[in-house]
């Protein structure tokens, strides 16, 4: 009988002891790093434009340095049919994420100035770029929305 005992006591006594540390969640899996722009990249296309034809458009984003994600721009638009290029000029970031792919890579204009900010969805490897709205979605099909890559 006491080894009875013996046995139900160690039993009692695992049974009070504290539960075994749960065990560590995997790491996290590092967030995407940005795209890395080597040299000066040069895009153009015609937007769409509410009164005019459309928007002949030329986006050149130039890095802070080798392999930087961020940096300068010069935005030259001209209307359609009317008026001379309105160039602007600013600085630049890459942002991970629009509204539909956590994963996109998106080049945003005057990212410290919420009035005047623009965002353009990266295409493959900077072959093109797509204008993307206020909410960060693409625009309505058929419109025009492509800048292509000048080479």
């Amino acid at each position: 009988m006491r080894p009875l005992a013996l046995v139900l006591g160690l039993a009692l006594l695992s049974a009070c002891s504290q539960p075994a540390a749960p065990a560590k969640p995997p790491p996290a899996p590092a967030a995407a790093k940005p795209a890395e722009i080597s040299g000066v990249l040069t895009f153009e296309g015609v937007l769409p434009c509410a009164d005019c034809p459309g928007l002949k458009t030329e986006l050149v984003l130039t890095p802070k340095g080798e392999g930087w994600a961020e940096g300068t721009y010069r935005l030259t638009e001209t209307y359609l049919e009317r008026g001379g290029p309105m160039v602007t000029t600013g600085d630049w970031t890459t942002l991970r994420g629009d509204a539909s792919d956590p994963d996109a890579t998106v080049y945003q204009l005057d990212p410290d100035k919420p009035e005047g900010r623009r965002a353009f969805l990266r295409v493959g490897q900077d072959e093109a770029l797509r204008i993307l709205d206020g909410d960060m979605k693409t625009l309505p099909p058929g419109l025009p929305d492509r800048l292509e890559r000048k080479r």
